[in-house]
């Protein structure tokens, strides 16, 4: 039976997980993602490891249809890796999502400039400010800003993009029917109607502790730069400009407040790598005014808000008065770390205990030297391990 091509992006989402990477692997070996479904599932399973083996079995096309059945029903958009308005930008990337779930308009992303803007749960009443004032002129220039849409300073970008006028990106790491974060729900239908909900996951998925970091990798592709607006030493933002800079994107960060308090610790460090420090709008803007003229408009400068009363959380997401206002409040997320398993955990746990390691002990220690550099580059790109000069690496 001949099917569509979205079903058979779908089917290998399903079949291998929505941000495993090695579904691209195994569709390298065949000519196209109809010709992967026809042989694979005409049990031709070569190619697929025994990680996948039982996902890969249980994927089928009555699946596919209940699923296509599911988001018509619920008013989400399907956007997969062959359609031609799958964003260019998310092509590029290391193991780019296959399907996106989306409510709203993804349609102007590769045209347009696009910031990621990421930061603490708990920022200091300085950033708070500092961050709005800049995303506020930002959005109403013509920067379209995309974040993670959860409490804290995420919800400050996408609040200040919202309240000038512009178009906002929420990146979530869950489905669409998932309720999360609960503190944030009433704001969804606002953010759908002016930029979009976007997420690789199944729209009943849950948080987990494997997709946050999932999720960065994402966030900071669809952005021409990363702007960190505060982030301590083990700031889940970091994981994002990490992301970033593996992509070949910008990376830019609000200068600390404080430089001995630990809360600004990773902007600091960020800072020393090369970072481009932000004091206004102009030093983002400055960096594509060339490419993107035509895209940017010429409005006032942030004005200063009255000061909000004592005791009253900054953050909110508030486009318009006349929308409900959302408080927001402080919670953690799941762990960052993705769930390893086989070689890869193996060697990962290998450089764990044995500290900094050279290439050649993994080879004598584990085996072929050819799937090490392999798995070492993933777990590179992860964020879980760093490269040192002279083929060392470390934790």
């Amino acid at each position: 039976m001949q099917y569509t091509d979205r079903q058979y992006w779908l089917w290998l989402t399903l079949a291998f997980g929505p941000a495993n990477p090695r579904k691209w692997n195994a569709l390298s070996h065949y000519g196209s993602v109809s010709e992967a479904y026809e042989r694979i599932t005409s049990s031709d399973a070569s190619k697929i490891l025994p990680q996948d083996a039982k996902t890969v079995s249980a994927a089928n096309m009555e699946l596919v249809i209940k699923l296509e059945e599911l988001c018509a029903e619920k008013g989400i958009s399907i956007c997969c890796y062959g359609d031609a308005d799958y964003p260019q930008r998310l092509k590029e990337i290391y193991n780019p999502p296959s399907v996106l779930f989306y409510s709203g308009d993804i349609s102007g992303i590769d045209d347009s400039i696009v910031i990621t803007a990421v930061g603490t749960k708990t920022p200091s009443e300085y950033s708070v400010d500092v961050s709005r004032r800049i995303i506020t002129d930002l959005a109403a220039n013509g920067v379209r800003i995309a974040s993670g849409f959860t409490v804290g300073l995420d919800s400050v970008a996408h609040s200040a993009a919202l309240r000038a006028g512009g178009i906002t990106y929420a990146v979530l790491p869950c489905g669409l029917l998932c309720e999360y974060p609960k503190e944030n729900l009433e704001s969804r239908p606002i953010i759908a109607a002016h930029g979009a909900l976007i997420s690789e996951y199944f729209p009943g998925d849950n948080v987990t502790s494997l997709s946050f970091r999932a999720r960065n990798r994402v966030l900071s592709g669809l952005g021409l730069g990363t702007l960190v607006l505060q982030a301590g030493s083990k700031s889940g933002a970091l994981s994002t400009a990490s992301f970033a800079l593996s992509q070949g994107r910008d990376i830019f960060c609000i200068p600390p407040h404080e430089l001995y308090n630990d809360s600004y610790a990773g902007v600091i460090g960020l800072i020393r790598d090369g970072a481009t420090p932000v004091f206004d709008s102009g030093d983002i803007l400055g960096e594509y005014t060339g490419i993107y003229r035509h895209k940017l408009q010429t409005k006032p400068l942030y004005k200063k808000q009255p000061k909000k009363p004592t005791g009253e959380k900054p953050h909110r997401i508030e486009p318009e008065a006349a929308k409900p206002e959302v408080e927001l409040v402080e919670i953690t997320e799941a762990p960052e770390a993705y769930a390893l398993e086989g070689t890869k955990k193996q060697i990962y746990e290998y450089i764990r205990e044995h500290g900094e390691t050279h290439l050649d002990q993994l080879a004598v220690g584990i085996g072929d030297v050819y799937e090490i550099e392999a798995f070492l580059t993933e777990l590179e790109l992860d964020g879980l391990i760093r490269s040192l000069p002279g083929n060392r690496f470390s934790v």
